[in-house]
C-alpha cells in the first residue's frame, strides 16, 4: 500500500512539472513576441561638388536585432553621378564593406543595373522598367549573409548606427544637395504581399517587412514590426553550398509545410546562381547571393543564402593551366 502511494504522490509530482513547463514556455513564448526595427541612412563626406569632383558615401545601420542576413539595392541617379572603382571582373569592387559587419559576414556586391532589378524585384515595375526611368536611375547591390565559420559564428546587432558599406561617385555636374540623388526605395522592399523584394534586413531566411517609414528625401528608410524573436545571436543558419558550373535541387530544403504548394523560384543574382521552375539552381559564377521560392497563393517564402566556389578541381585548372581565362 505504501509503495502505491508512492508511486501515486511522483505520478502527481511529475505532472505538476510537465504542467509547470509548459505554463513556462508558453510565458516564453508570449514574451519573445517582441518589436524590431532596422533604420538606414546615408552619409555624405561631402555637403556639395562641383563637376568633376568625387564624393564618399557611406551607408550606415541601426538594429535592435541580431541580423541574420541583409540585401541592400542602392539607387542613384546617373545624369549626377559616376559610381567610380568599377570592375568588370570584380562586381564588387567598388564597394568598401566597413565595421563589424565586414568581418562576421559573408560579402558581395554587383555594380551592373540588370533587367531584372527594374522588372521583376520591384512592385512597381510599370515604373521602374520604363527606358527614361531606366537610364536615369541604376542600381547597385550588396549583401551581408550569415556565415558560421565568421566571427565566432555570432551575429551582429547594431544598437548604434554603424557604417557598414562606402563607395564613391564622381559628379558629372555641379550639385549642391545629395537628396534624391542616393536613396533606397519603399518599390524594392521584401514584404508578406511582395516576396520578390531585393531589399530586407532579416532576422531569419524567410524573413518578410512591413515598412512604416519612408523619406525619400531625407535619405532614410527604416520600418518596424512585431514578430516572435529568438534572442539568439548564434549564426547557425544553413548556406547553400555549390561549386562553379554544378546543379542541385532546393525543393527538399524547403519546409515541409510547403512541400505541396507550387512554388515560384528567383535569384537575387543570377550572374551568381540561376534557378528555373522546378527549383534546381546553377553555379554560374563564383560568389554569394540568394535565391526566393514563394508559394503562388503568397502565403509562404523561403529565402537559401547560396555560396559558389570553385572545387579542388577547377582551382587546379584555375592556377596551372591558365583556367582563369574563362573560369575568372
Amino acid at each position: 500500500m505504501k509503495r502505491n502511494f508512492c508511486k501515486v504522490i511522483s505520478v502527481l509530482m511529475l505532472m505538476v512539472m510537465l504542467f509547470s513547463t509548459g505554463i513556462a514556455a508558453i510565458s516564453s513564448s508570449a514574451a519573445s513576441e517582441s518589436s524590431y526595427t532596422a533604420t538606414f541612412g546615408f552619409k555624405t563626406d561631402k555637403a556639395s561638388v562641383k563637376k568633376g569632383e568625387t564624393v564618399k558615401v557611406s551607408v550606415n545601420l541601426k538594429t535592435n536585432y541580431f541580423i541574420w542576413s541583409m540585401q541592400v539595392p542602392i539607387i542613384y541617379d546617373a545624369n549626377a553621378l559616376e559610381l567610380q572603382n568599377v570592375d568588370s571582373s570584380k562586381p564588387s569592387a567598388f564597394l568598401t564593406f566597413e565595421g563589424r559587419m565586414a568581418s562576421a559576414y559573408r560579402t558581395n556586391g554587383n555594380s551592373k543595373s540588370s533587367n531584372e532589378y527594374y522588372e521583376k524585384r520591384n512592385s512597381n515595375p510599370s515604373y521602374w522598367s520604363q527606358a527614361s526611368v531606366k537610364n536615369k536611375y541604376k542600381i547597385i547591390f550588396t549583401s551581408w549573409a550569415a556565415d558560421s565559420t565568421l566571427n565566432g559564428g555570432k551575429l551582429i546587432k547594431l544598437s548604434n548606427a554603424e557604417t557598414i558599406v562606402s563607395f564613391s561617385f564622381k559628379a558629372k555636374k555641379d550639385i549642391s544637395s545629395f537628396d534624391g540623388l542616393i536613396f533606397i526605395h519603399k518599390d524594392f522592399t521584401k514584404t508578406e504581399t511582395f516576396a520578390g523584394g531585393l531589399w530586407f534586413c532579416g532576422r531569419s531566411p524567410s524573413e518578410n517587412h512591413n515598412i512604416n517609414n519612408y523619406v525619400p528625401v531625407g535619405q532614410t528608410l527604416s520600418f518596424s514590426g512585431s514578430a516572435p524573436d529568438t534572442g539568439s545571436n548564434e549564426a547557425t543558419s544553413d548556406v547553400i553550398a555549390i561549386n562553379f558550373k554544378a546543379t542541385i535541387n532546393l525543393k527538399e530544403k524547403v519546409n515541409s509545410s510547403a512541400q505541396n504548394k507550387t512554388l515560384r523560384w528567383t535569384s537575387a543574382d543570377e550572374s551568381i546562381v540561376t534557378v528555373d521552375d522546378e527549383g534546381n539552381i546553377y553555379g554560374a559564377k563564383a560568389g554569394t547571393t540568394t535565391v526566393t521560392a514563394k508559394s503562388t497563393d503568397g502565403k509562404f517564402t523561403q529565402t537559401f543564402n547560396v555560396q559558389v566556389s570553385y572545387s579542388v578541381i577547377q582551382w587546379i585548372i584555375i592556377i596551372v593551366l591558365f583556367g582563369w581565362l574563362w573560369y575568372v
